[in-house]
């Protein structure tokens, strides 16, 4: 959401374990940098009520857009969201593919939006591809 990274301190790394999930956000970021870099769509105002969501759309890439989806609250939510592609260039159908590496094949709305079912645990995120 626009934030950037800074470190501080005398080391980068206090433990092995935050050693590993630096790589582990470092390489995901790699994976995914031209769509991150790329423009945002802001779905839903962060109000620490609900679920909020913004999207990072390129219609000349192969990742299309990417769902980002936080989670506040202090219990796990799940609601379908009504995801607007318009400004990805999809068009008919679209492969999503969330967090966890599952693939589905979705058919767009009349209106080039899609009704995408999301999970989000406690004060997380997930996050969803769009080819």
């Amino acid at each position: 959401m626009g934030v950037q990274a800074a470190m501080r301190g005398s080391r980068l790394f206090d433990t092995d374990k935050t050693k590993r999930m630096v790589k582990e956000r470092t390489a995901w970021y790699r994976r995914h940098r031209a769509i991150l870099e790329s423009d945002i769509i802001h779905l839903r105002r962060a109000d620490g009520r609900d679920i909020d969501y913004m999207m990072h759309v390129n219609p000349a890439i192969k990742e299309k857009g990417l769902l980002m989806v936080f989670n506040p609250l202090d219990k796990a939510v799940s609601k379908i969201l009504k995801v607007p592609l318009y400004y990805t260039g999809i068009d008919e159908s679209v492969k999503v593919t969330d967090r966890a590496g599952k693939t589905i094949r979705v058919k767009l709305n009349r209106d080039y939006s899609v009704d995408l079912k999301v999970s989000v645990p406690v004060n997380g995120a997930s996050w969803y591809i769009f080819e």
